[in-house]
């Protein structure tokens, strides 16, 4: 089961990076990790997902840059994604460390071949494609506009017979709904009433229910259109009160761009600076360097706060060494929440999430060594719409989410995949409204894995 091995081999890295911060392990917690990568590497590349065995063979090869292995699975994901430069390049540096490697060599001949072939097919396929259009050209004379009204009259003519029977269908099922009428009617005591009348009864009301869902549509579209609209005007407001040098940044800023942050006392450090809360100061103890004194007397260790069992995990897991439990349901249900919330107001136009479709994956959480670990895996596919000033749907389209988890969050890939409804006018506006959405939608996954955070 490919999608178990991939839990594992990211739960086995996971737990091992703590013991290689800044690439400073030993030499067998490295071995093991670039063993843990390079098989999830081929994992990846299995599941036919290309880009992330490439990004985990390179992580590979940031704790070993030499590992043969490592530059064989990340040349053959550079392939498989087309970059042939870059995988030739991975090959020959493997040679260099291993030149009797067989998969290697292999591996280099094959992408020599496949160049050749492509070549020669693809000279063949334009050689055949003009003699076909050649003589196609020569023995139709205009039949090809023929074929293309006779195709149009054979659509038109099933689509009436298909409206026809969807008519004839639904006279039916009326007719069958007035008979049970009158049944009810006669069984209260009541006279039996003509289709006719019955009919025009039933009119009545679906155009007074008719009527009802218009004007609330039209409140509902009035109401957004309005919120639209003061998002605009703030959106403009704040952009003419903005400085006329764009280029020159505030001082909070320029510290959120490098990546800083304060601390509760009020230390400016990096924003990947990790502050211990209270309880987990209160569990380490005190840990400041103490005057030797007498060396037989023995050092006393701090005993843990009543609640370390819990931050261990459960009652027969004292020893902290490993448990997990499932929060697939509430993961599932929070982050489609904020993915279907998602919206983006320019001045000229707002994109906003129509739809997540196909979400598949699962989450967890993971008490080892006493130290929490949230862990998740999902797909999915977010569809959107792009509107103008007149709340027109201008643009739509679908956005790819291929792997939103917890091993690469800062690295995760929304794949744009291209439009449903071009656009006509103010293309490029709309496309940037477009890639700001991608970033929203981004946002969005951050604030999933906040809430995952407090939860639990």
């Amino acid at each position: 089961d490919l999608s178990k091995a991939v839990r594992s081999y990211r739960k086995g890295t996971s737990a091992l990076k703590s013991l290689n911060e800044g690439n400073t392990g030993d030499e067998q917690v490295k071995s093991l990790l670039v063993s843990l990568q390079t098989n999830l590497s081929m994992v990846c590349f299995k599941q036919n997902k290309p880009k992330m065995s490439r990004d985990v063979a390179s992580k590979a090869l940031d704790v070993d840059s030499t590992n043969v292995k490592a530059l064989y699975r990340r040349a053959a994901a550079h392939r498989k994604l087309g970059n042939i430069d870059a995988a030739r390049k991975d090959l020959r540096d493997a040679l260099k460390h291993d030149p009797n490697n067989r998969d290697v060599k292999r591996e280099l001949i094959s992408i020599k071949k496949a160049q050749d072939e492509q070549k020669k097919k693809q000279k063949a396929s334009l050689s055949k494609q003009k003699v076909g259009l050649q003589k196609a050209f020569a023995a139709s004379q205009g039949s090809f506009l023929y074929n293309d009204k006779e195709e149009e009259e054979k659509k038109k003519k099933e689509a009436a017979q298909a409206k026809k029977k969807a008519e004839q269908e639904a006279l039916k099922k009326r007719k069958a709904d007035w008979e049970d009428e009158c049944v009810k009617r006669m069984a209260n005591d009541q006279p039996a009433i003509t289709y006719e009348d019955w009919d025009k009864e039933q009119k009545d009301i679906e155009t007074a229910e008719k009527k009802e869902r218009e004007k609330a549509r039209k409140e509902e579209e009035k109401r957004k259109k309005e919120e639209r609209r003061k998002a605009r005007e703030a959106a403009k407001a704040a952009k003419d009160d903005s400085s006329d040098d764009d280029d020159i940044l505030t001082e909070k800023e320029a510290s959120m761009l490098r990546g800083y942050k304060k601390t509760r006392d009020g230390r400016t450090t990096s924003y990947f600076s990790r502050e211990l809360t209270d309880e987990q100061k209160a569990m380490i103890g005190d840990i400041a360097p103490q005057r030797l004194g007498d060396s037989s007397a023995p050092v006393p260790i701090p005993s843990p706060p009543a609640d370390s069992a819990a931050a261990a995990g459960s009652a027969w897991n004292q020893a902290g060494t490993w448990e997990e439990k499932d929060t697939t349901e509430w993961c599932t249900a929070r982050l489609k929440s904020h993915l279907q919330s998602t919206q983006f107001t320019s001045i000229s136009h707002t994109a906003n999430v129509k739809a997540v479709t196909g979400m598949t994956g699962d989450a967890s959480v993971a008490v080892t060594g006493g130290k929490k670990r949230y862990i998740f895996d999902y797909h999915c596919e977010v569809e959107y719409d792009i509107l103008d000033e007149d709340d027109c749907v201008v643009a739509s389209g679908v956005l790819k989410l291929p792997d939103i988890n917890s091993a690469c969050l800062q690295e995760m890939e929304v794949e744009i995949q291209g439009w449903k409804k071009s656009p006509t006018e103010k293309v490029s506006e709309v496309e940037e409204c477009r890639n700001t959405l991608v970033d929203e939608i981004r946002n969005s996954v951050y604030s999933f894995v906040s809430d995952f955070n407090a939860q639990y």
